[in-house]
């Protein structure tokens, strides 16, 4: 028996994740997460980027119309981020490791992968990703690039402060990135003194 997929290659699907920082949107496409977009992203993500919403149980996010139905191996990794997304707000999950794609400038890529490296629990500056890029004083071109990260959370630009510590720029707003912050800070914390 033949079966005939009916999805194009360049569909994407999205779902909507409730979280402690708000709502988050988890988008796949093909074989791997492309995005992770708050509610309350700014600047708000193209909606060509989010895709089709994925209802469960026939729900749909207010704004998306009507339910679609994903190819099962997308509902499957959908099914995977959510998972590892809540496992990471209860504090059961340092690393990620849902299948990801990025696209982006090359000097995009290299922050994000630059951002990627920065271990759970800890903070860099915006200078130090710089020098870790070669150029001490392309702080502004970094922050650039961190605001435009489509993968929130598990790409987690959340963990680049100024060379103060002052929390700022960050998609979902300085609420939002201090409340992932001091997560992590409670949950390495407890990893301290349990370990």
């Amino acid at each position: 028996m033949t079966t005939i997929d009916q999805h194009s290659e360049d569909e994407r699907f999205f779902v909507e994740l409730p979280s402690p920082v708000g709502p988050l949107r988890v988008v796949a496409h093909r074989s791997a997460v492309v995005g992770v977009y708050h509610g309350e992203h700014h600047p708000p993500p193209d909606p060509g980027l989010l895709g089709q919403a994925v209802g469960e149980q026939g729900t749909t996010p207010e704004d998306a119309g009507p339910a679609a139905v994903p190819p099962a191996a997308t509902a499957d990794l959908l099914g995977t981020a959510t998972r590892e997304l809540t496992e990471y707000f209860d504090g059961s999950r340092l690393v990620f490791d849902v299948p990801t794609s990025l696209q982006g400038t090359p000097f995009q890529l290299s922050v994000w992968t630059a951002l990627a490296r920065i271990p759970y629990g800890e903070r860099r500056s915006y200078r130090d990703i710089a020098a870790y890029l070669g150029n001490p004083r392309m702080g502004r071109a970094i922050g650039a690039a961190v605001r435009v990260n489509p993968l929130s959370i598990i790409v987690p630009g959340h963990r680049v402060v100024s060379t103060t510590g002052a929390v700022v720029g960050y998609a979902a707003g300085p609420e939002a990135k201090t409340a992932l912050l001091d997560l992590e800070t409670v949950v390495s914390g407890k990893l301290f003194m349990e370990g």
